[in-house]
């Protein structure tokens, strides 16, 4: 079993995931927080212990300190095509079809996670994977890519096989008082969005990982599915 622990902050998680031949995390954070980041994980691990990253999207608050994290680590990044591209701009797509009412402040106030953020653009260390995929088998762990679109249009999931557990970045929360019923604050693409929790309760894991919250049981997505299905905007 992979054994998981938690570096990140009270508002995103920093999951990293222990294998027999090194770390993974899962995500970076805000641009500006990567000295907590580091000084976090080499409490518990040599730096170069770290030898990827895997990214679920490339927001403000996942990838922001990506860069960075980059030049000062050897680790390379995971992520979907989509992804490297908006990394290269550094300014992820700001259309929601849906904003709950946490959402609609965050993006009047200019607080928007998915905000700019810097750049991208060295490819040298990016592997680039793609929906139903295994990976990580040198790392010695059994885990497949999960393509979850709708909260972002480069969303994706890791589903550890041997744990039976998924990572799903923001395709679903988990905060208190912010995301009661599971869904996300900001989502691109309604209609995607239903299917990736679709998708996610065909896998039957047996627990989610969000990216904001602690870990819940899949049986929320049922229970609140009503939620996602009252009307086109949630």
């Amino acid at each position: 079993m992979i054994k998981i622990s938690n570096i990140g902050t009270t508002t995103h998680n920093n999951w990293i995931l222990k294998t027999s031949t090194g770390i993974i995390a899962v995500d970076t954070g805000f641009s500006g927080q990567e000295n907590r980041f580091l000084s976090h994980l080499c409490k518990h691990w040599c730096i170069e212990d770290l030898k990827y990253i895997f990214l679920t999207h490339a927001h403000n608050d996942h990838a922001g300190f990506l860069g960075e994290l980059l030049t000062r680590t050897k680790a390379t990044v995971v992520l979907c095509e989509n992804c490297k591209q908006i990394l290269a701009e550094g300014r992820p797509n700001k259309k929601y079809e849906y904003k709950n009412l946490i959402g609609k402040v965050l993006v009047y106030t200019k607080s928007d996670p998915a905000g700019n953020y810097p750049a991208v653009t060295d490819t040298t260390r990016m592997r680039i994977v793609h929906d139903n995929t295994c990976i990580f088998e040198d790392m010695g762990m059994s885990a497949q890519i999960v393509f979850l679109p709708g909260h972002s249009s480069d969303s994706i999931g890791l589903h550890i096989l041997e744990n039976n557990i998924i990572f799903c970045g923001d395709a679903a929360m988990n905060q208190p008082f912010l995301n009661t019923n599971r869904h996300t604050t900001l989502i691109e693409n309604v209609s995607e969005y239903h299917k990736s929790w679709d998708k996610i309760l065909a896998l039957n894991p047996d627990s989610i990982y969000p990216g904001h919250g602690k870990p819940f049981n899949p049986k929320d997505l049922v229970k609140y599915r009503r939620f996602l299905e009252k009307s086109n905007n949630l």
